[in-house]
Order: structure tokens, then sequence, then C-alpha cells
């Protein structure tokens, strides 16, 4: 199997606020600097509205000005501790982080009050221009940033997103060459191409986010930002290649258009082949066996294809309705799915093949996709 590789000799990594460059992409920068590759951070605000972890530090809430400064200080001690890759702020305008706020259902959400300085007060293709002039000026063979949840949800985390993209956009079509790779920062649970991250980087790692006192608890092995939730420096960090394509989010659409036909399709051949000799107790019921394989086999390809259960799921759906349907006796008094042990095998046996595939935890997604891609 073909392995998904990250060797970029220029890499861009876009980030929101002094302090994630670390938390973030911490080994990853490690790496590619110990790799002689060259690296360049740009950060698109000072994290003036951060709270502090320390209490000698209090006095900078509040007062952005002195809290940009301080954090920008943090910064450039992390960056040094990484391997010293460029950096620089996003240029056009200094940009204010925008802070957020927590929603009834527990999600981050945008402050109801932005000020006009705020990142996520400016168009995305303001923020796009800058981050163009530094792909432009730097020619990257890949940029790096948030996915398009903005990782945690941060309202600045998902405009990094989307201004990193739209730049990469602007650099494919621009005609002065080759655009960029895009990949951004796969959270756990979701899939990811690439994990980096080794006893080499973990020292680096872990003095960058020391650098970052203000924001970052470090202890002997792990760090927290939010207080509970402690996390090992060296454990690796993911991170996958996406599209900069906004119609790429259109794919749940996509997908619920296809899912559903095709488990309408499936109940249908399925319920044509398991009556073929399914009255014939004399020989075996070879058709409930055919759509029986046929059934499994294509919930097993959907989860090892599609990369989430999400198709699966409407499939399944679909699926289950017009099994049940079919099973019920028709105004003619048709009785496509009989009652006899043959008809409980196809109705009862299929769907429990579709929910053993659903629930089985530990199905790679994509492995197939990657190594399909390895042979282009």
């Amino acid at each position: 199997m073909a392995k998904a590789t990250f060797t970029p000799k220029r890499l861009l990594v876009v980030h929101a606020h002094p302090d994630d460059e670390s938390l973030f992409t911490g080994h990853v920068i490690a790496e590619r600097l110990a790799a002689g590759a060259e690296v360049y951070v740009l950060t698109l605000t000072r994290g003036e509205l951060g709270k502090v972890k320390l209490e000698e530090l209090k006095t900078l809430e509040g007062n952005f000005a002195a809290m940009g400064a301080f954090r920008a200080g943090e910064l450039r001690e992390a960056l040094a501790a990484l391997g010293n890759a460029k950096h620089s702020f996003a240029g056009t305008r200094a940009y204010r982080d925008s802070g957020m706020r927590i929603n009834p259902w527990g999600k981050p959400v945008k402050r109801r009050r932005l000020s006009e300085l705020s990142l996520c007060a400016v168009s995305t293709s303001v923020i796009a221009e800058d981050i163009t002039k530094v792909i432009n000026d730097f020619k990257p063979d890949a940029v790096l940033t948030y996915n398009r949840k903005g990782g945690f949800g941060h309202p600045d985390h998902k405009m990094a997103h989307e201004a990193a993209a739209m730049a990469v956009r602007k650099a494919g079509k621009s005609g002065s060459g080759r655009a960029p790779a895009f990949w951004v920062i796969a959270e756990p649970g979701e899939r990811f191409d690439v994990e980096i991250g080794n006893a080499k980087t973990a020292p680096l790692k872990k003095a960058a986010l020391e650098a970052h006192a203000s924001q970052v608890s470090v202890s002997a092995e792990t760090y927290s930002v939010v207080p509970g939730k402690d996390i090992r420096y060296d454990r690796p960090e993911r991170i996958r290649r996406a599209s900069p394509n906004p119609l790429v989010y259109l794919r749940p659409i996509f997908t619920f258009i296809w899912a559903l036909p095709l488990g309408i399709l499936l109940a249908l051949a399925g319920t044509m082949l398991h009556q073929i000799r399914a009255y014939d107790y004399q020989g075996a019921p070879i058709g409930l066996v055919v759509a029986l394989i046929m059934t499994g086999s294509l919930a097993i390809a959907l989860r090892l294809l599609r990369r989430s259960r999400g198709a699966l799921y409407l499939m399944t759906l679909a699926f289950v309705s017009v099994v049940f349907w079919l099973s019920q006796r028709q105004p003619g008094g048709e009785l496509f799915i009989p009652g006899n042990d043959v008809g409980n095998w196809w109705a009862f046996g299929s769907i429990g093949l579709c929910a053993f595939v659903i629930l089985f935890p530990r199905i790679k997604p994509g492995a197939w996709r990657r190594s399909s891609r390895g042979h282009q």
C-alpha cells in the first residue's frame, strides 16, 4: 500500500493566533526545518483577546496593545525553539483577535459585538490578498492551515481556512506557476494522510509551548490550554491533503442524491434475487446467498471508500424503508418478501449486515483510496 508523504521544501503555515503554530503544527514545523526545508509562518492576529494563565500577567487582559506585543514576543521565542522559521503578521491591516463565545449547544461561535478591526469582521477576500502576497513572494510548495471547521471551531480559525483556501485558488489561476498543495490539520477522529512527530521533534515542541507561558500550561509530559484537558506534547500531529475548492463542501448533498437511490436499487435487486428457488425446499436458496453477499460487500465498500459512515447511513435508511414496504402485502395481494424462512433471512439478515458494518469500529477509512492514489 502506497503511503502519503509530506516533504515540501518550502512550507507556508497559516495560523490565526500566536501559540497556534506550536499547539497544532509544532511537530510539523520542527520536522520540516530539521529536514532542511524553508518554513514560513503567517499569523493573522496578535491574540489580543487571549486569557492568560499566569496571575502576574492578568493586567494584560483588556489592554489590546500590551497583550498583542507580549504574545508577539512569545511567538518569536517559540519559533526560535522550533528552529527559526520565517515569520510575519498579516500586513494589509493589523487584524485583531475576534475572540469567541459558546452558544447554548456548547459550540464556539462569533461574539455578538465585533470590533471593525476583528479578523471575523473583515472580508475573506481582503485577508486572502495578504496570504496571496506571501504566496507570490515565498512561492511555497504547500500551504498548511486549519480544517474547514476551524479545528475546535474558533471563528478566527474558520476564517483562516477560508482565506487560505481562497489564496491557494488565486495562486492556481494567476498563471505565475503551479498552485501550492493545500493541506489541513486533521482533528482527532478525522481521517488523515500523514502523521508527524517523533522523539526528535517532541522536545522542540515542548520548548515552543513553554515559550507561550501566558496561554499554555506545560508539565513534564503534558500541556493544557483548557484546565483539566491535558495532552501529551509528544503526541504526533496529523494532517491531510484537502481541496481549496469551496464546492467540495457540497459533497454531502451529492452523497444524499446518489446514496438514497442506491439503497432503493439494492433493496429491489436483492428482493428479486432472494426469491430464486425460494420456494424450492429441495435446493439451496442460491438467490438469497447472492443477495446477502451483494448487500454486505456494498456496505463494506462504502465504509472503505467513502471515508465515513454518512453514505452508508443514507443507503441503509433507503434500503430498510424499501425492504419494509416490500414485506407488506400490496393492494393487489402481491407479497414480494414472503414470511417464510428465506424471506425472513433476507429481510432481517440484510438489515443486520448493514447495521454490523455501520457499528464496526475500525474499518480504516480511505485506505483503498490512498493506495489507488499512489498508483496514479
